[in-house]
């Protein structure tokens, strides 16, 4: 194949790579916020990072989320009557809601977090000997419906289904 030949091919390739489909669930890519839940510990070790949450406080998350971005198969906003806070509605490939579900299992006192990018949106104390339950999940932010709607903005075309903002 002569140099001219090549370059078209690889031109050809090129454009055709950017009409493709993606792959299975996972369509996040560099753009996408990284968005999932992941073990919040007491201190700092090998396998934490430091996130800043609130005026001068640290917390240390796992490096390792639970759950990520590419896990999600559809989120939704849901509405509130009253405003003071938004509810995502998010399901999980069943590989993803079987570590949530595994990850809080017997572990009542665990802390966890729901974050996008390095932003706590959730922090709680997991209560109860059963895990989080499968098929979804729910994620109530306090006065969080203008950071959830630029999530949700930020997910189009990230996730395998659907981010839908059901507010009206």
């Amino acid at each position: 194949m002569s140099k001219l030949g090549r370059r078209l091919l690889v031109i050809g390739l090129a454009v055709i790579s950017q009409f493709a489909p993606p792959s299975g669930n996972a369509i996040a890519s560099e753009s996408c916020p990284k968005v999932g839940f992941t073990v919040v510990e007491p201190h700092p070790s090998s396998e934490t990072r430091a996130i800043k949450v609130g005026r001068g406080q640290t917390i240390y998350v796992r490096q390792v989320p639970i759950t990520t971005t590419s896990d999600i198969v559809e989120i939704k906003l849901a509405d509130h009557d009253d405003g003071d806070y938004a509810t995502l509605l998010i399901k999980f490939t069943p590989p993803a809601d079987q570590r949530l579900h595994e990850a809080t299992t017997n572990h009542s006192g665990m802390r966890i977090a729901f974050m996008a990018d390095d932003e706590v949106l959730l922090s709680v104390i997991w209560e109860g000997q059963w895990g989080m339950y499968t098929g979804g999940t729910q994620v109530s932010i306090q006065h969080g419906a203008k950071r959830a709607r630029k999530l949700m903005k930020a997910l189009q075309g990230c996730i395998g289904a659907t981010a839908v903002d059901r507010t009206p």
